[in-house]
Order: C-alpha cells, then structure tokens, then sequence
C-alpha cells in the first residue's frame, strides 16, 4: 500500500468489527508509518458529513457531532500519538450497523471500517451452530467419514465487497486484503 507524494502513508484499517446490541464497539484504523495525530483533525463519519466524533484543536469536538452519538463515543486520545484512531462506541444499537469511516483532512487520508450490531438472539444462534460443528452428534462414529462431513461444514464463506475495508490517501483508493 503506497499514496500519496506528499506523504507516503498507508492506512490500515481494522478488520469488520461484530458488536452485540447493547455492547461496546471498537473501531480502530492506523496509519504506516506511524504520524502523531494529536495536532492534527480526526473526523469519525458516517457518510461524508455524518459527524459521529469530531478531534480538533487537540481536544473532542461534541458540537459537530450528531445527536444520536453524543455521550456513546470516545476517542483513545494516547492512541493518536502513535498513529493509531481508535473510536469506541457505547450502547450500541441496531441503528449503528454500516460503514465508518475515519478522515484526517490535514493528510487527506481516509480509512474505513465496517461494524455489524447482533441481538442477542442472533449471537446464540451463531454460538449454537458453531457448536453443533465441533462434535460429532451422540451415537455416531468418530471416524474419517464423519470428519470429511464435518469440514465440509465448516468451509468460511466470503462477506460482500462492500464490508471489506477500504482506503485512500489524496486522489488513490486501494481495499485492504
């Protein structure tokens, strides 16, 4: 990953984060090499003036947020020094599923990520299914034939391109692998 002339940075994003209703969530995107980002402006959105946290003039921005996030948010201020933006959310609801993205308008960079809110229904059924993989039912065989089954099972499927993460640094856009 390669970018920009004035400033060789690659934006790496954290992976789609899976958060349950009700729970913290955190979004996490870093630059390499590392820049201190403490001096700099950090806009988390949703869209491109979708304001979920805003940090400028070294310090949290609340009056450029949206209303829906006030109070749910923080930014790892420590982190920033490092290159690092890390964005918690808390109280996560249904409504905060899709794409987020972190912009530094100093660096023109931007780094997104995407987040998915479960009930908690939905992270017992995922619990169950997964353990209905790892052993094989009461009274079968425990032979090759059972196990060629049970990886068939358990073959990953892909998410769609739109959860993967992208980036871009001035006028290039690249997907993290």
């Amino acid at each position: 990953m390669f970018f920009s002339a004035a400033l060789p940075l690659a934006c790496l994003p954290s992976q789609p984060v899976e958060a349950l209703d009700g729970g913290s969530a955190t979004l996490q995107c870093r630059l390499d090499p590392p820049i201190n980002l403490s001096s700099k402006t950090v806009e988390w959105n949703r869209g491109h003036t979708l304001y979920v946290h805003v940090y400028r003039s070294r310090r949290d921005d609340p009056d450029s947020q949206m209303l829906q996030y006030r109070d749910r948010t923080t930014l790892n201020h420590g982190d920033l020094t490092t290159g690092v933006s890390t964005l918690t959310i808390s109280n996560v609801s249904l409504s905060d599923n899709g794409s987020y993205e972190v912009y530094l308008p100093q660096l023109e960079v931007r780094c997104s990520t995407h987040l998915t809110v479960v009930t908690k229904e939905q992270e017992n059924q995922t619990k169950r299914n997964d353990s209905s993989t790892t052993s094989p039912p009461a009274g079968e065989r425990n032979d090759a034939s059972n196990r060629e089954v049970v990886l068939a099972a358990i073959i990953p499927t892909v998410s769609p391109d739109s959860l993967r993460p992208r980036c871009s640094a001035g006028s290039e856009q690249w997907e993290d692998p």
